[in-house]
């Protein structure tokens, strides 16, 4: 029986939600984009689709799945309603954006393979946080008009309607269900969808978009095509995402993810090679073919974080005329309040730039993770990444990626707790930090040691200016970050780290 819908335009929802148009429709449901008659200026995405017995889909089904699911590409659910006649209605944060497969159409540039490899790293970020869940979730139906790509060429999942959680002890599948030329051959029978069902379908997409949205099957055909429109950097990830047997593919989407990065850092280093490098022989410290990204966090709020983040840069100011520092918190208002008392002025105002420059110094506020990837990319010679003290899982994990990660730490005893709690709250991330203490003792140092079983805990001096920061700050931020630090500044500099003396039991 074909889909029939219930509102067209200008028809009301739960005496709530104003159906303005149609942004999408296929053969089980259709999407609308809805004004809010409470909230007036917001706009929502409702989801219309009937419940459907021969295949066992429930709107329903979907809203519980999705519910449970917490990360930036995915959908965050509003609403829920079941209607009258077997009709179900999601409202959904609404994105906009374009479909994959129209955003590279439109798009008057040609498909270079960095960026191609870049859409492909977007969406392994979804796939590998699906298939990490407990139990892992299968999409099924990843395809380009299930991906929508915004003016931050930023991409967000907008459709789970035939997704599954992964049984154990399931054989098959009970409901053969995907999109034909982008359905991996498992989801026709024979055996069960696992997280590589979803990397069949991720391949069939870079084939799609990377053959002009012409084929999503391999040939000798689309190998001519990939080649001759200077992709074939990606060739041997999609024939290998595209094998028949799941065991020939890859083995998860993170082992997807470091291919596609290793296609992105042979263009990087390539394009670095044949650049105009003399500026970046002036100077002595330690070179990488990017940026070098120091993650700063705090232990608890209302330590320092911003404050050591804004001394460290300035002094590597002195040093570097590329400098940036990042203010990852959303809900922060430190660089806005600087830019007002800077400036005069709020630079980040929500229709102006996202950034402003103070002594040398980059300040930019919230980047789009597309924007912090090109930031790195090699537009700055150290991306100083203030993560604040919140727990979100992207900065836990930011704070694992970087080349240096700094945890600022509490030096009041009454505050143990904060470090207990930072320490159990981190442990899927877990790397080999650098602890810095503000105003620490002896006794606050043996403590923090103790608690993360690490002898690389510092201390720092108080700065009353860090926007010029004095000698002893210098020695201090010198020796916690060690070889990240320019060597004409390492030289002769003790800082200020209680060591420990040579006879037992002693500090």
């Amino acid at each position: 029986m074909p889909f029939i819908p219930k509102y067209e335009r200008g028809g009301i929802l739960a005496g709530r939600y104003r159906m303005e148009k149609i942004i999408g429709e296929g053969g089980m449901s259709r999407v609308y984009l809805a004004s809010d008659l409470k909230l007036p200026g917001k706009r929502w995405a409702v989801k219309e689709s009937p419940f459907t017995p021969e295949l066992g889909l429930r709107l329903e089904d979907e809203a519980e799945l999705l519910i449970s699911l917490n990360h930036p590409r995915l959908p965050r659910i509003s609403d829920f309603f079941q209607m009258e006649g077997g009709y179900s209605y999601l409202v959904m944060d609404y994105v906009a954006g374009v479909h994959l497969d129209k955003y590279v159409l439109g798009n008057k540039e040609a498909l270079t393979p960095d960026k191609l490899a870049r859409l492909g790293l977007q969406i392994c970020e979804g796939l590998h946080y699906l298939h990490s869940l407990h139990p892992p979730i299968i999409h099924r139906d990843l395809k380009p008009s299930n991906l929508l790509i915004d003016e931050q060429e930023e991409i967000m999942f907008v459709d789970f309607g035939i997704a599954r959680k992964y049984k154990q002890e399931t054989l098959e599948d009970t409901v053969k269900l995907g999109t034909i030329g982008f359905a991996a051959p498992e989801q026709y029978g024979g055996r069960q969808t696992d997280g590589r069902t979803d990397l069949y379908s991720l391949g069939a997409v870079l084939l799609y978009l990377g053959t002009g949205c012409k084929y999503s099957y391999w040939s000798e055909e689309t190998a001519a095509i990939l080649r001759r429109k200077g992709l074939a950097l990606l060739e041997p990830i999609i024939v290998r995402l595209l094998q028949h047997e799941p065991e020939n593919r890859y083995s998860s989407a993170e082992e997807t993810a470091e291919a596609l990065r290793a296609v992105a850092s042979t263009l990087f280093n390539a394009t670095a090679k044949d650049a105009n490098l003399e500026d970046a022989q002036r100077s002595d410290f330690r070179r990488t073919p990017r940026s070098i990204v120091i993650a700063v966090m705090g232990a608890a709020p209302g330590i320092g974080t911003t404050h050591t983040c804004i001394a460290l840069a300035h002094l590597l100011s002195k040093f570097t005329p590329r400098i940036s520092v990042v203010e990852m918190e959303v809900k922060s208002n430190a660089f806005r309040t600087m830019s007002v008392l800077v400036e005069g002025t709020d630079a980040f105002r929500e229709a102006g730039p996202q950034r402003f420059r103070f002594r040398s110094v980059d300040y930019i506020r919230a980047p789009s993770r597309q924007e912090l990837l090109d930031l790195i990319a090699g537009s700055g010679e150290y991306v100083i990444c203030d993560l604040g003290s919140g727990r979100r899982k992207e900065h836990l994990e930011e704070f694992a990626r970087a080349d240096l990660s700094i945890l600022v730490c509490p030096a009041a005893e009454w505050r143990h707790e904060d470090l207990a709690a930072f320490e159990a709250s981190s442990g899927p991330v877990r790397k080999n930090w650098v602890c810095c203490v503000p105003f620490g003792s002896r006794n606050a140092v043996r403590r923090i040691r103790k608690t993360f079983s690490t002898g690389k805990v510092y201390v720092l001096p108080a700065e009353h200016d860090p926007f010029s920061p004095g000698k002893e700050m210098e020695s201090a931020l010198a020796e916690i970050c060690g070889g990240f630090f320019p060597q004409s500044v390492l030289q002769g500099k003790s800082g200020l780290r209680w060591r420990r003396r040579r006879r037992k039991g002693s500090e």
